[in-house]
């Protein structure tokens, strides 16, 4: 009986920081343009890092306007230049990332928006191993998320996005 009501405490334990972590963290926000009405998924960014990786973060939106792309808001901690990013899918490199912003914005996160195909997306939210290369002006960093890389704030983001964002782009 002491075996149980541990484990259950430790579960509850887990359940709690898991949820702790999604609230005290932006979430998936649908707004709608009050210029011409169209929709927009956003979701800020967050931590897509384990603590022994170089310390990225990863936000993503969705426009009506422009529905076959989804933009990548990609840091990395410091000041440093943000010039690319690929992904490597469950093995599968993925380079379809293009440049959306003139250059990257500094603060306590170097960001950049990168914008990618749709289809390109949903691969990487589906995906049980990312990993993430941060281009710089001569180097690169990487960081990895994921349902196999454990527990990243990033991998609670996904779900809720492409959830809405498949209601969307249905016909």
């Amino acid at each position: 009986m002491k075996k149980l009501i541990t484990a259950l405490f430790f579960s509850l334990m887990l359940a709690s920081c898991a949820s702790m972590n999604d609230s005290l963290t932006p979430s998936l926000e649908v707004t709608k343009d009050p210029f011409d009405s169209t929709t927009t998924l956003s979701q800020k960014p967050v931590s897509s890092s384990g603590v022994s990786e170089d310390w990225h973060t990863l936000g993503f939106t969705w426009s009506e306007s422009t529905p076959d792309v989804v933009y990548l808001t990609v840091g990395t901690q410091g000041i440093d230049n943000v010039s690319g990013v690929q992904f490597m899918v469950d093995g599968k490199l993925i380079k379809s990332a293009n440049t959306a912003s003139v250059g990257t914005k500094y603060g306590s996160f170097s960001t950049r928006r990168f914008y990618i195909p749709v289809e390109d997306f949903k691969l990487i939210a589906n995906a049980k191993l990312i990993k993430m290369k941060v281009v710089h002006i001569d180097t690169y960093t990487v960081s990895s998320f994921g349902e196999a890389a454990g527990m990243r704030t990033i991998n609670l983001k996904f779900k809720p996005f492409v959830k809405e964002l498949n209601k969307q782009l249905k016909p």
